[in-house]
């Protein structure tokens, strides 16, 4: 084994998901993407979609800030992919912070962390789950990009960083070619938080002539501004390439999902809502407003990459903070609620032809769907997200 555990301590985004969310929804293509929609076979996407169908993230691992996938002290185990595989479930997502330890100097990624992401690739495929790899956490080019608290757009900086980002791709999606095509996807990039949709639109199409050019037979995965906002397809300009799906993450709506952050009050189960039937199939007529197939019924394949709810009953109280600023306690969402709303997310991904990602299987903050310690689902999981 390459991978050793680590004990860290981990803040932010390390275990909660990180956009703080939005419940609009347009109900046309905005002002981004206003040019006439060309109709595209997705035979080859919409297949890969189908394949990786009912998903589970391994986050909080590979993504994390260390020198490997335990720096979160949450490593990815050899046995969890035959624990995931027995659940059910058809693929895994694993995000990997890419960008830590790499080369600057010559653009090249960690050997030890591609090595272990490449093993953790093959005990997946072993298993019979199919996989997507992506870029997550870069927040090196969503800083210079503008992005996050403090960051503002440095136009060098953020032209190095999306140089260095373009060519750790090349190499990662050369390695990654080596994989059956059916077996494998790439996304692009996590959650941008760019805040110039133009910059992110830009940033996408970059890289995906890159990974095309070093992997022509796999699919590639898209994500919008805004952190993945389904909504926000609108401000994507995809290319016309039958072998692609667009991803979008959904913790609609935040009041309930992000109890204890961004200012939402702590008020367990009596704030659960879902509005999942009606959002998911808004964000289908957008994408087949957009990107319609060529069959005149589908449209580019779409994958609801995370989605999940905070808190529960083993993480004690919930605290958050007031319009002063001043912290007030409550109590989380249960574990009964928290598999009720991730499985009406589920039926309505499911009902729209969307394939899924749970955010997550292992320790992710209490969005977690397993106790490794305890070598259990918690209560509620699997079935709300196998049945």
């Amino acid at each position: 084994m390459i991978k050793k555990i680590l004990s860290a301590m981990a803040i932010g985004c390390a275990f909660w998901a990180c956009d703080s969310g939005s419940a609009t929804i347009p109900t046309s293509a905005g002002k981004g993407n206003t040019s006439t929609a060309v109709p595209v076979d997705y035979t080859l996407g919409r297949t890969m979609n189908a394949l990786l169908g009912r998903g589970i993230n391994l986050g909080n691992s590979w993504d994390s800030d260390g020198s490997d996938d335990g720096a979160w002290s949450n490593p990815i185990r050899d046995q969890d992919f035959a624990t995931i595989k027995a659940a059910g479930f058809n693929s895994v997502r694993i995000p990997v912070r890419w960008q830590n330890g790499s080369d600057y100097s010559t653009h090249t990624v960690d050997p030890n962390r591609l090595a272990g992401v490449i093993e953790d690739i093959n005990l997946a495929i072993a298993n019979g789950l199919a996989v997507v790899v992506n870029f997550h956490h870069y927040t090196e080019l969503n800083c210079a990009g503008g992005g996050g608290n403090g960051c503002t757009y440095n136009p060098t900086e953020y032209e190095a960083e999306k140089a260095h980002f373009l060519a750790l791709w090349a190499q990662v999606a050369t390695a990654m070619n080596a994989f059956p095509d059916n077996m494998l996807v790439l996304e692009i990039l996590n959650e941008p938080i760019i805040p110039n949709a133009e910059r992110v639109d830009q940033l996408m199409n970059d890289a995906y002539k890159v990974i095309r050019a070093a992997a022509p037979g796999k699919t590639i995965m898209f994500e919008a501004y805004h952190a993945a906002k389904f909504a926000d397809l609108s401000m994507l300009h995809l290319p016309q390439d039958g072998n692609i799906i667009f991803s979008g993450h959904y913790y609609e709506p935040y009041t309930y999902s992000h109890q204890g952050q961004h200012g939402n009050k702590c008020l367990g189960d009596a704030a659960y809502v879902s509005t999942a039937d009606e959002d998911l199939l808004s964000y289908v007529g957008l994408a087949y407003k957009l990107y319609p197939d060529v069959n005149g019924i589908d449209q580019v394949p779409l994958n609801m990459g995370e989605f999940g709810v905070a808190g529960g009953s083993d993480m004690g109280q919930c605290t958050w903070y007031n319009q002063n600023g001043e912290p007030e306690q409550g109590v989380w969402p249960s574990d009964q609620y928290k598999a009720t709303w991730a499985k009406k997310a589920v039926q309505a991904a499911v009902k729209n032809g969307m394939s899924f990602h749970y955010w997550g299987f292992g320790y992710t903050g209490g969005f977690d769907a397993y106790e490794p310690n305890a070598e259990k689902w918690h209560e509620g999981f699997p079935k709300a997200l196998i049945f």
